[in-house]
């Protein structure tokens, strides 16, 4: 039998929320137990602020500036918070000119902030300890903390651990977990979060319990990016076809240009690149795969896939939504399948669909393709393949639009896939990749034993404190 949470409200003048979720007793015995029984203090109390950034509604894409320019400062992302909670560097950072930087003052990132993701995924929490100066994009917001509270010195290492622990995160998912469309927090709700502060010395011990598991965590997460990134760059490796060099900025424009003006798609990068791959055997994707047919069934739910649950590294699902009515249009998957995601394709958003998720439903977003009869490949070469350099820096070259920049079904089809023979295809390239992410995958396996056991060593020793 199904276990079901009741939810008793006494007094409708606490009916502050419509969520059932935001009344759980379970979570609300939590609060309870922070507020009261450990002195568990709101998170903007231990603030000095708690903002997001102040470009929040004025940022364009043309107030982005290459990494060249001149005094040009970070614009952190989401993607520049690592699973772990710490500040990374991606191939898609973005840099804004010093001016704007200066602009948008209380956006501005110190040492020693809290730099927290306020929609999509709830605890996406870093603490900034970078000798760089930033600011943050629409979907980050800034913590940032006092010295001391009630005499007790708050340490932001402790905090960080703090918010990314079941205490905390437990209370964001109450606030903004389950909401019709995509989850986030407000900043008011996350300086409503209630924090357990022990004295500083309790705080640096609890740190010191937790870091020697941490960096372990850490290790193994980082072999496991290492891995994949090996996985899609191998195949380089093995086909030996150069690829060009990017600090090339020089474009002249030309009338010839007829099909498109914009400037990457006209870049001297991409004409080197396609010329490189065809002096090799090669074939456009149109011959390879076709686009596939697959006819929407009725039912009373569906198994959805978005591209938030795919896992750019590997290019594999890391989880799907349960749901009885489609809120837009998906796509249809079926076994043997090929997704190529017209936004986030040249990130990794593409899968090889298996027997387990056959006839899911996913993103609009997502195309499908199948195997030609008569094509000179195996489906597991091409999936490797596409996720290369060879392809994503095509598909990179090729995206338009705006804010929102994706590859259009047209672009894909003529994607210039290289050939080398059978034998090379599966001997060397399939095996190499085979093996390289297997050893991704239980590097991953590891970090999430770590990351888990970090979790619980957390939890245990704040319990005595409730």
């Amino acid at each position: 039998m199904e276990s079901k949470n009741i939810f008793i409200l006494h007094d409708l003048d606490e009916l502050n929320k419509l969520s059932f979720h935001s009344y759980d007793p379970e979570v609300l015995f939590l609060i309870n137990s922070i507020r009261n029984k450990a002195g568990g203090v709101m998170l903007d109390k231990l603030s000095e602020d708690i903002t997001y950034s102040s470009g929040k509604w004025e940022l364009r894409t043309t107030d982005y500036v290459p990494d060249v320019f001149p005094n040009r400062i970070k614009l952190l992302q989401i993607s520049n918070i690592s699973e772990n909670g710490e500040i990374i560097d991606t191939e898609r950072d973005k840099y804004i000119p010093l001016e704007l930087h200066e602009k948008w003052k209380i956006s501005k990132v110190k040492k020693g902030d809290l730099i927290v993701a306020i929609t999509g995924t709830l605890g996406r929490i870093a603490l900034f300890n970078e000798d760089y100066e930033a600011n943050l994009n629409q979907a980050l917001g800034l913590i940032r903390l006092k010295k001391e509270y009630g005499g007790i010195k708050i340490v932001p290492e402790y905090i960080h651990l703090y918010l990314n622990s079941y205490y905390a995160i437990e209370q964001f998912m109450r606030f903004g977990g389950f909401r019709a469309g995509q989850s986030g927090l407000s900043l008011d709700e996350i300086g409503s979060v209630y924090v357990i502060l022990p004295k500083e010395d309790e705080q640096k011990r609890i740190i010191e319990g937790i870091n020697k598991i941490r960096k372990e965590a850490i290790s193994h997460f980082d072999e496991y990016i290492e891995y994949s990134n090996k996985s899609k760059n191998i195949i380089q490796e093995i086909l030996n076809i150069p690829i060009p060099n990017e600090n090339e900025r020089i474009f002249i424009y030309s009338e010839k240009f007829k099909k498109r003006i914009d400037v990457p798609y006209n870049s001297p990068f991409l004409k080197k690149l396609l010329s490189n791959i065809k002096k090799n055997k090669h074939n456009e994707l149109n011959n390879l795969l076709k686009e596939a047919d697959n006819k929407f069934i009725f039912s009373d739910f569906y198994n959805v896939i978005d591209l938030d649950n795919i896992d750019e590294n590997l290019s594999e699902i890391k989880n799907w939504e349960e749901v009885k009515v489609l809120n837009s249009t998906k796509t249809v998957f079926k076994k043997n399948n090929l997704l190529i995601s017209k936004m986030g394709g040249e990130k990794g958003d593409i899968i090889l669909i298996n027997e387990k998720y056959d006839g899911f439903l996913g993103s609009g977003e997502l195309v499908p393709f199948e195997l030609m009869e008569e094509s000179p490949v195996s489906l597991e070469y091409l999936f490797y393949v596409l996720r290369s350099p060879y392809i994503s820096k095509q598909m990179e070259y090729s995206l338009s639009g705006c804010s929102r920049m994706r590859i259009s079904t047209e672009e894909m089809r003529i994607l210039l896939i290289p050939l080398p023979k059978n034998e090379k295809q599966e001997k060397e390239v399939v095996n190499s990749v085979r093996e390289l992410r297997k050893k991704a995958i239980s590097e991953k396996e590891q970090y999430l034993l770590k990351k888990q056991e970090v979790y619980d060593k957390f939890k245990d020793l704040l319990k005595k404190y409730l």
